[in-house]
């Protein structure tokens, strides 16, 4: 009940590891990571070393510089994080303590009647306001799970939603740290039930500001996944008519196949054969457009929707999925971006010819330990290129209006692990599209597959 800094420095020693803790924790939630629990617990104990250190050794308020740039470097070294990635967690986590800190010393003020700086070397004081800080910390912690509240929920979002989602955390924050600092500064002035209903509303704002920011990027999934839905019941009506044109159409076929091996006609029964495997065909084709196959919402939107325009121009499109989809090492955005700008440009290329013929195949190249998406279409213009197709303005269109691969390339550049390569032959057009997966995640092939060469 006495100051006693010695004694206060000691006994705050055991909140490095409930911060340390509560942190990391944090961090996995907003990240989405599962590293080993090996390495979670060494980065724990790094944290509380370097956290004693600071605390008894370097003056405020370089200590908490230094126990920043340490947590950014565990991050990375013990959980592999992105430089990005290790500030981004970092910052939140201080603006989070940083807020319930100060919650704190308002209530402080409202308990003992004298701001908390007058108490900050009592140990006793100091313990209670550490149990309100990190208990808010925990709760906090436990509300971010139980809404699943990330930073991966906030990718592929608009562009809109993205400001208005930044402009409405900014000026809450602002908001908070404002209202906080007038009630720090008047709180010998103001009457206790202004100051307690200011922590309310704090606390009320910042809870509701939370709930609608997860709501909308809720909304925005469900709008989504109502268009996929759409795009799937298309799907099957399209595929209900033709099994039912088929079927219609099924004695015709077998009376056409007996009437060739009556007449002992094989030269005529293989052409007709192709003519009805073309068609069975082209209903496997629409089948492959399967949710359950296609397990990404975002790729399967693209994939759909050119789909179906290359079904309107009678281009027959084959897909072959042969990996999951959300395990591609690369922003689901960009390669939304990318599969957009390539099959645009292989359905203009196809419409032209006399064969219209697309191929879209993702699988996994085990011997490069890569992803593959390759496209390969039939085109016309066999002197294109392969090189000055990714230059600005170059296009073998009209008045050389063309960008596409030109973006393409530019979303490659900023990626060391995406890389596209570009071959033609007498009769098709490939783009090939390689993911590389970094050596930690390098996997074995279990059914010994035929490595795919360029």
């Amino acid at each position: 009940m006495s100051p006693n800094e010695m004694l206060t420095n000691i006994i705050t020693i055991p909140f490095f590891v409930i911060e340390a803790y509560i942190y990391i924790n944090l961090f996995f939630t907003l990240f989405s990571k599962q590293p080993p629990r090996k390495n979670k617990y060494i980065c724990i104990m790094v944290l509380l070393i370097s956290g004693i250190f600071s605390r008894f050794i370097i003056s405020i308020p370089y200590n908490t510089i230094f126990n920043i740039i340490i947590f950014v470097i565990s991050y990375q070294i013990f959980f592999k994080a992105k430089l990005i990635e290790a500030v981004i967690g970092v910052s939140i986590n201080s603006l989070l303590t940083v807020l319930f800190e100060m919650i704190s010393t308002q209530i402080y003020t409202l308990l003992f009647g004298k701001p908390y700086s007058e108490y900050a070397n009592y140990p006793l004081y100091t313990v209670l306001f550490m149990i309100i800080v990190y208990t808010s910390l925990f709760i906090m912690l436990k509300l971010f799970k139980k809404f699943d509240v990330n930073i991966t929920l906030f990718k592929n979002i608009n562009k809109k939603d993205t400001i208005t989602i930044l402009v409405t955390i900014i000026l809450g924050l602002i908001t908070v740290f404002l209202q906080l600092y007038i009630s720090t500064l008047y709180n010998n002035i103001l009457p206790n039930f202004v100051t307690l209903l200011s922590i309310i509303c704090l606390i009320a704002y910042f809870f509701v500001s939370l709930f609608n920011i997860v709501k909308t990027k809720q909304l925005e999934i469900a709008n989504r996944d109502i268009n996929n839905l759409q795009l799937y019941n298309n799907t099957l009506k399209v595929m209900y008519d033709n099994i039912r044109a088929f079927k219609h159409d099924f004695n015709n076929i077998m009376n056409g196949i007996g009437g060739y091996i009556t007449a002992k006609d094989m030269d005529g029964l293989s052409k007709y054969y192709k003519s009805v495997f073309k068609e069975c065909n082209n209903l496997n084709n629409l089948a492959a457009l399967n949710p359950e196959t296609i397990n990404n919402p975002s790729i399967y939107a693209i994939l759909a929707d050119k789909y179906n325009k290359a079904n309107a121009k009678n281009i027959q499109i084959e897909l072959g999925v042969f990996i999951d989809l959300n395990s591609l090492n690369i922003d689901i955005y960009e390669l939304t971006r990318i599969l957009g700008i390539l099959l645009d440009n292989s359905i203009e290329a196809a419409q032209e010819c006399e064969k219209k013929y697309i191929s879209v195949r993702f699988l996994m190249d085990y011997r490069k330990n890569r992803q593959l998406v390759i496209i390969e279409n039939t085109y016309k213009n066999k002197d294109v290129d392969t090189y000055k197709i990714f230059e600005k303005a170059y296009s073998t269109k009209p008045n050389n209006t063309g960008l596409g691969l030109w973006e393409v390339n530019k979303i490659l550049k900023k990626h060391d692990n995406l890389a596209i390569y570009t071959s033609k032959d007498d009769e098709l057009f490939k783009q090939q599209l390689e993911i590389y997966l970094p050596k930690k995640n390098l996997i074995k092939n279990p059914d010994k597959k035929i490595p795919i060469n360029k």
